[in-house]
């Protein structure tokens, strides 16, 4: 039998005990999922710089004579503190929420999380697309996400949701959303285009997240469950492979 060459996939790191916990919170979640007519939804963060350096039109440049090349072309001159913005988002097989944008260096703190995320974005999303009592929230593993303010109110406002116990660690290949970023951030800096300003990258990114077609979203959605049966199974490694 040859031998034949295979391209290294990317995947998280996982320690020995996400490896035992895994599986277990996923047959859970998978569970929830199979013996309940939910509406999922999902919610995610993720920064955007005002460039990407993985897009190829943004690492080098043509010339014939590199000597007489002016400087902001030949060097890429690159600050301390790159200026970024912080995007939150919650997304269902009917729509994608309205987009928070936070200007800060670090995570969403519980605090803004629930006035500016939770009841400002998540609850009129939920009143306006979906039935509430058919509504599990699916949370990222923040810190912030699952705070006490935060689960109380979801509690006070008879918003089911999935509990840690239930919400299997980093594992992207199971949650669409993380395929939703992908996907946005090519059509952001599609052909190497980059940002002058924040709120110039802001406008952006909300115009680009119109964009997307819905049924992309209602495909990812599809996955979800066998993904999350490939991770009970087999566990989080298997689950990119399948």
């Amino acid at each position: 039998m040859g031998i034949q060459y295979y391209k290294k996939q990317r995947a998280p790191k996982y320690t020995n005990k996400q490896l035992q916990e895994i599986p277990t919170r996923a047959r859970r979640l998978y569970r929830m999922l199979s013996n309940n007519d939910f509406e999922l939804i999902m919610d995610d963060e993720k920064y955007f710089l005002l460039q990407d350096q993985s897009v190829p039109t943004n690492r080098g440049f043509y010339t014939s004579d590199k000597r007489t090349t002016a400087p902001q072309i030949k060097f890429k001159r690159i600050q301390k503190f790159e200026s970024k913005v912080l995007v939150w988002i919650a997304i269902s097989e009917k729509r994608i929420s309205k987009p928070f944008f936070s200007k800060q260096k670090q995570a969403i703190g519980q605090i803004t999380y629930l006035n500016q995320c939770i009841i400002a974005r998540l609850m009129p999303f939920i009143t306006s697309h979906h039935s509430k009592g058919k509504v599990l929230f699916w949370p990222d593993l923040a810190l912030s996400h699952y705070g006490h303010n935060v689960l109380q109110y979801l509690d006070q406002n008879d918003v089911q949701f999935g509990h840690k116990e239930f919400n299997p660690q980093n594992c992207p290949q199971a949650r669409s959303i993380e395929t939703l970023w992908s996907r946005l951030k090519n059509m952001v800096y599609d052909e190497g285009w980059e940002a002058k300003t924040i709120n110039q990258l802001r406008r952006r990114i909300a115009r680009k997240l119109k964009e997307i077609d819905i049924q992309i979203v209602q495909q990812m959605f599809l996955g979800i469950r066998k993904q999350l049966r490939q991770i009970t199974d087999n566990g989080p490694y298997e689950a990119f492979s399948s």
